[in-house]
């Protein structure tokens, strides 16, 4: 599996002496002959994918084929985020996919049709469902109340102004008050022209309002540590 750094790392242990080389499901060489160090090497593998591991002993001879199957990066971490104001976001899952552009693969809200279409044929995107909880003794409303992802790097990505570089669709935002002491499940799904890494998630509040967009708390950042 892919590490959540976009990478899948492959061992291979075999004889002193041995050399390698990776092809992938088509029978093409992707990483040409290369030595170990003492019968040992640690292969990068960037996308998914079925590949194979010729390991070749100092005489030339095959003496070793290791298939290797690489499938997209996922996770249930089910951690809390820091708080802010009476808004809390435990992480219960995360996906990490390269995509392809097309209508299908399109996420259905009209809101990121714009910047979709500056995507680059092949982007990428991470699906993060999660859950919200409201401590307040107030109602919390989704429609007044905007909670924007960003990534490792601080980039933003808005559901609101969604750029190729930062983009988000949230399930959540827009939707009805959710009640003082009850949480809701929803997701976000983040796309971008670019890697990015979500291991220290955060969700960037400029202010906590309540039913008619009164105030009930200042913003601030919830952070996954």
């Amino acid at each position: 599996m892919m590490t959540p750094d976009w990478y899948a790392k492959v061992t291979l242990t075999a004889n002193k002496g041995t050399t390698y080389e990776v092809k992938n499901s088509k029978n093409k060489v992707i990483q040409g002959k290369s030595k170990t160090k003492n019968g040992k090497a640690e292969i990068r593998l960037n996308d998914t994918g079925n590949y194979t591991v010729i390991a070749k002993s100092d005489n030339g001879h095959v003496s070793k084929k290791l298939p290797v199957k690489v499938n997209h990066y996922k996770a249930a971490p089910n951690k809390w985020t820091s708080s802010v104001g009476p808004l809390r976001f435990k992480i219960t899952s995360v996906e990490y996919q390269k995509m392809k552009k097309s209508e299908a693969n399109k996420p259905d809200n009209s809101g990121i049709d714009e910047a979709y279409k500056e995507l680059n044929s092949h982007y990428y995107q991470v699906k993060v469902n999660y859950l919200v909880k409201n401590s307040s003794k107030k109602a919390v409303n989704p429609q007044y109340t905007i909670w924007m992802p960003e990534d490792d790097n601080g980039q933003e990505f808005s559901t609101e102004t969604p750029s190729p570089d930062g983009g988000a669709v949230d399930t959540i935002i827009g939707t009805e008050a959710i009640n003082p002491g009850n949480s809701r499940s929803g997701s976000v799904t983040m796309l971008s022209n670019h890697k990015f890494t979500v291991k220290h998630l955060k969700f960037s509040i400029e202010e906590v309002l309540g039913n008619e967009g009164n105030h009930i708390a200042k913003g601030g950042v919830a952070e996954l540590k």
